[in-house]
């Protein structure tokens, strides 16, 4: 593929929520430009951008492809397939970064689910120009203008019919363009010239007065030389159009039938013809000081996006933003500050690559087994260059413990679970010494599912996910001082250590605090920090329950020891013996971990997702109104919280989000209490050393 100016490039990014069609939308590009030779289905799993194992098996995209095409020898294409399924959502805004232009298919047949108003908002958040393009018209029960009434009362906008479909149903067989008043029918995909049928010709000149009118409106000359009656030309229109699309003011909607290639021609055509370039688009730096694409000499490039491919390694996919990038070059990595040699530069269609020379600003292009450099770093020709500011991906949802089945793989499991967080920023893991787990976080369960898949076949370990266990806390609500003596005589050097400890609360999240307070010569010094020891042990083991005492004060102030039987091992078991008889007899109590949670939500969900708060024992701190939807804030458990990401998505059929973040701990209610406490003596309680 030759190299193409930042002025011939559209970057593009099908979006839309599951089974929409954007990987048909793709196949019948691929096809309809003899890129293909045959036109793949995702039933069969022979579809040019749902190339892995994964997606093949599932039957739906999970990674956001790459397909790299020439329009008529003028114009580059770089198309991205997007999962629309809100668990990959990770692959999804990373595209969108990359995109200057989002392409929205919707189902024809359906109506506009909450994935698709989550990534509209994603967009116009992003200043990305938007298109709609209702697919699958040939379907019973398709209807474009229902698809398009539905689309505006959803999202709120005044999308405008660009194109009319011919027929309706089983019967759609053409396209009408409203701005230029052609209509086309087509056969096995090709499309044919005719004259605009009879039943559509006052349907055109009505939609066409409304589309002329919202262009003209986006220039004050435009909309006084329309208000006059005189005509617009098709330069003028076309500028109009760019201003509108940038915008956001105008949304044209186009007609399509990606199984039947009825409107593929007259996508690409709109694409190339009236959608911007990357030139002129305004990235910011770190300091958030905003910058235009292509307006600086040096270069700076992004990593949006790295796949570890197998037999190949890590692949990263790259947009440059200024500059240019060449093979066989050095960059500089200034988010790890590190310098990197450039090997191939590389476009992608789906798992095909092309070596080329160079890619120029604005261009997206792919780069191998690049040592350092991970997603969200910035490229740039010296240490000079700014780093340019973060791609903001979604936090994680959801909490899963991974266990391996065969002891010994623990290692395997880590490296294992390095490699796939490189891949996806929405991933994260970590080993908690609370519960003693390994902790993988994600946005849902089926994203997870696929990671632990990916783990198995890459790192041939076998592993599996559990709910994590809930990272309790014991403390006490009362002051004792108890004696922990430990004594043992069988012949010869004997074992003799005995300490009084006194245990009293401190304020919540206060920690631990050890006071000496032995009067001289009680217990010689050396063996004060064995107790200690013994106390701390008996802390990180739990006494009633078997989690970690925290917030309390523990006073050594007596006791005793032996000329020839005391020890350090003597002392450390009798301050933990000491530790167990206070905290038993000093009102002892469970605490659990509460969380701050907020809650987006339209209207209409308000309701249930109190109703499921109070289920879960939460406390509703209140309710603001934020743009279109209600923010709900309020404080639940940790412990009544696993799996609700999937939950929240039943309850608002996929339109709430929330966020969750660590509280405070408080008193667990006395059922809680018990049966953590009748589970921890199920287990055989605890083990005391004698």
């Amino acid at each position: 593929m030759k190299t193409y100016e930042t002025a011939n490039i559209r970057n593009v990014c099908l979006l839309g929520g599951s089974g929409t069609g954007k990987t048909t939308c793709v196949e019948g590009i691929m096809f309809s430009l003899g890129l293909t030779t045959r036109f793949g289905s995702v039933e069969d799993g022979n579809t040019v951008s749902d190339f892995t194992d994964e997606e093949k098996e599932r039957r739906s995209s999970l990674y956001a492809s790459l397909m790299s095409v020439e329009y008529e020898g003028k114009v580059k294409l770089n198309i991205f397939d997007a999962p629309g399924f809100a668990d990959f959502y990770g692959e999804t805004f990373g595209a969108i970064y990359a995109s200057d232009n989002a392409v929205f298919v919707l189902d024809a047949t359906a109506d506009v689910d909450a994935d698709t108003e989550t990534l509209w908002d994603e967009c116009v958040k992003r200043g990305i120009p938007k298109i709609v393009v209702v697919n699958k018209l040939d379907k019973e029960n398709a209807n474009a203008r229902t698809c398009l009434n539905k689309l505006n009362e959803k999202l709120g906008i005044q999308a405008v019919m660009f194109q009319l479909p011919i027929g309706e149903a089983q019967n759609f067989s053409g396209i009408v363009d409203v701005l230029s008043g052609k209509a086309f029918k087509y056969t096995d995909g090709k499309p044919a010239g005719i004259e605009v049928p009879a039943d559509l010709k006052a349907a055109l000149a009505e939609q066409r007065d409304k589309l002329i009118e919202s262009i003209a409106a986006e220039d004050e000359k435009l909309i006084e030389k329309y208000l006059e009656g005189k005509g617009l030309t098709d330069e003028e229109l076309q500028a109009g159009l760019l201003n509108g699309l940038r915008s956001g003011k105008i949304v044209p909607v186009l007609c399509l039938s990606s199984t039947q290639r009825v409107g593929i021609d007259q996508l690409l055509n709109f694409v190339s013809s009236y959608l911007p370039s990357p030139a002129g688009r305004k990235y910011k730096n770190k300091d958030g000081e905003e910058f235009e694409v292509g307006k600086q000499k040096e270069l700076a490039a992004v990593v949006f996006k790295t796949y570890l491919e197998p037999h190949t390694g890590k692949v990263s996919y790259i947009k440059v933003l200024s500059g240019e990038l060449k093979g066989g070059s050095d960059v500089y990595n200034v988010t790890r500050r590190v310098s990197e040699r450039i090997g191939q530069v590389s476009t992608a269609s789906g798992a095909v690559r092309s070596e080329v020379a160079k890619v120029v600003a604005g261009d997206i292009c792919t780069l191998v087994k690049m040592k350092e450099t991970l997603t969200n770093n910035t490229l740039a020709s010296d240490n000079k260059q700014q780093e340019v500011a973060k791609i903001e991906f979604l936090d994680p949802k959801l909490e899963m413990a991974v266990y391996s089945n065969n002891k010994g793989e623990e290692d395997k499991l880590a490296t294992g679970l390095a490699a796939v967080v490189q891949e996806d920023p929405t991933l994260r893991f970590y080993f908690t010494t609370e519960t003693r787990e390994w902790i993988l976080s994600g946005l849902g369960m089926v994203q997870l599912d696929n990671v632990v898949k990916k783990i198995q076949a890459r790192a041939n370990v076998k592993i599996e996910l559990q709910k994590p266990k809930i990272p309790y806390k014991e403390t006490v609500k009362g002051k004792v001082e108890q004696q922990g003596k430990f004594k043992r005589q069988s012949g010869g050097k004997g074992q003799y250590g005995d300490c009084w400890l006194k245990i009293e609360p401190l304020e919540r999240s206060a920690g631990y605090e050890f006071v000496d307070n032995i009067s001289q010569g009680r217990i010689p010094k050396n063996y004060i920090p064995s107790i200690e020891k013994g106390i701390k042990e008996a802390m990180e083991q739990g006494i009633i329950a078997g989690y970690n005492l925290v917030d309390v004060r523990v006073t050594l102030f007596d006791g005793s020891y032996h000329e020839v039987d005391s020890s350090d091992m003597a002392f450390k078991i009798a301050g933990r013996m000491a530790m167990q008889k206070c905290v038993e007899t000093a009102n002892p109590t469970i605490l659990e971990p509460i969380m701050n949670l907020e809650i987006q939500t339209p209207d209409d969900f308000v309701g249930a997702i109190m109703g499921d708060l109070n289920s879960r024992r939460g406390r509703v701190l209140g309710i603001e109104r934020e743009g279109k939807k209600q923010v709900i804030k309020a404080t639940v458990p940790l412990s009544e919280m696993f799996k609700y990401a999937a939950d929240l998505r039943s309850l608002t059929k996929g339109a709430g989000q929330f966020k969750m973040t660590v509280s405070h701990l408080e008193e667990a209610p006395f059922p809680v209490r018990q049966k953590l406490i009748e589970e921890f003596k199920a287990k055989g309680g605890r083990k005391d050393e004698e």
